[in-house]
Parts: structure tokens; C-alpha cells; sequence
């Protein structure tokens, strides 16, 4: 299955390009352009790369969050023009688990910041061909998460950029816990494709395909409470 992937949940635009559990062709921006101007350029140059087509592509994979409310609406926008286009299956494919899927075996806790001390997290265990899932995608409060009995005990790895923002409250409270490899601590969209291909993730449509916000964005937040 030759596969195009698709990250833009977070300040980072990630492509990737590849064959079953082969990666052919990946770049990661991290540059001050807007994910709108970033993507197309940089999915045509993957494929370019790896000496391929969209209509070679037999699956999208992309990150359906959560993350940036933007960002992510860029994404799923973009993964879907290509879809209906080409009629190419879609695997949405949550940008924790991406995270997750990179770091070495054990549990991990990827973090993305929410704002006013809360995240965006999920709990899994990295075996080395799986990813077991301990706490699903949620949105909490960064002190009910570190109190939580699936982090006590043994190492657990942080991965994500609010494992960076909250470093040193994450230590306080569990001393012994491991950080990411800054190469492994954003999501790569080859992620994306590799979790999809091993969990045996099915396919969605056009039609099905939505973000994982999570919870809602500060606007909807206002207007709901009026």
C-alpha cells in the first residue's frame, strides 16, 4: 500500500510519503508560514521525491487531533480535496497516538498545551509492535493528570510540546520521569501512516472524516455560555 501522510495539529507542518511499514520521503517545517501556505508545496515535493503521483497514492493518512483548532481545519481540509479528488481511502488517526507511536517501548504521555494549565493527553504503552491505550484522548487539568495511579510507578516518558512548557511541574511531582528526544518530540506524519497500518485502523469518508477536537474552541466556549 503506497501511502501520502498528512501532520498540521501543531506549529509543525509534517508529509510523508511511503510503501506498507516503509518510509520513502518525509519533511518537517517548522518555519513562519501558515500551514495553508506550507502543506500543498511540501506534499508535492514528497511525492516528487519518491518518484511518485496522487493517483499512485492508495491511502491518506492525517491527523485528526487534537491540537490547533486551525491548523487542524487546514489539515483535514487539504487530506480531503486530495480524497474526493483521487478517491482514495482516508485513515484519520489521532495526533497523541502519533506522538506515542515514535518514542521507545513503556508509557508514555504525550502533552500538548491547552492553555491555563490544562492538556490534551492520553496514556498508552509502547510495546514494539503495538500501542496499548491505558487513558484515552481527553482534556484535563495538568495536576489531576500528574496525580494520576497510571503514573505511578516504574518510568513514564513525556513526549509533546507541553511536556517542554511543564517540565518542571511534571519533575516536582514525579521526580523519576523520562523526557522525549527532542527529534522525536513533535508528531511526524509518518506516524500517522505506521499506527494507522498497525492497529489495523479502518477507513473513513470524505463525508465521516472530522477533527478530534476534544473540547471546544474559546469562541464556541463564549457563545454557549450566553
Amino acid at each position: 500500500m503506497r501511502w501520502l501522510a498528512i501532520e498540521s495539529a501543531t506549529l509543525v507542518a509534517s508529509v510523508a510519503v511511503g510503501s506498507d511499514d516503509q518510509v520513502l520521503a518525509e519533511m518537517t517545517s517548522r518555519v513562519a508560514l501558515t500551514h495553508s501556505e506550507r502543506l500543498l508545496p511540501m506534499i508535492d515535493q514528497v511525492l516528487r521525491m519518491a518518484e511518485m503521483k496522487l493517483p499512485d497514492i492508495d491511502s491518506i493518512a492525517v491527523s485528526a487531533g487534537p491540537g490547533s483548532f486551525t491548523g487542524l481545519r487546514i489539515g483535514l481540509a487539504t487530506a480531503k480535496g486530495l480524497a474526493h479528488a483521487h478517491h482514495t481511502p482516508l485513515y484519520a488517526v489521532s495526533t497523541l497516538e502519533a506522538l506515542a507511536w515514535q518514542q521507545p517501548a513503556g508509557v508514555v504521555v504525550p502533552l500538548l498545551d491547552a492553555r491555563r494549565q490544562q492538556v490534551y493527553t492520553a496514556v498508552f504503552e509502547r510495546q514494539e509492535k503495538d500501542l496499548l491505550t491505558l487513558m484515552s484522548p481527553t482534556a484535563m487539568a495538568l495536576s489531576e493528570l500528574l496525580a494520576s495511579p497510571l503514573l505511578e510507578g516504574g518510568s513514564v516518558r513525556f513526549v509533546g510540546e507541553g511536556a517542554g512548557i511543564y517540565q518542571g511541574q511534571i519533575l516536582e511531582r514525579i521526580p523519576q520521569a523520562l523526557f522525549a528526544n527532542p527529534l522525536h518530540d513533535w508528531p511526524r506524519a509518518s506516524s500517522l501512516a505506521l499506527v494507522a497500518l498497525a492497529t489495523g485502523q479502518q477507513p473513513v469518508t470524505v463525508e465521516e472524516l472530522r477533527p478530534a477536537y476534544i473540547r471546544a474552541s474559546q469562541a464556541e466556549q463564549r457563545l454557549g455560555g450566553r
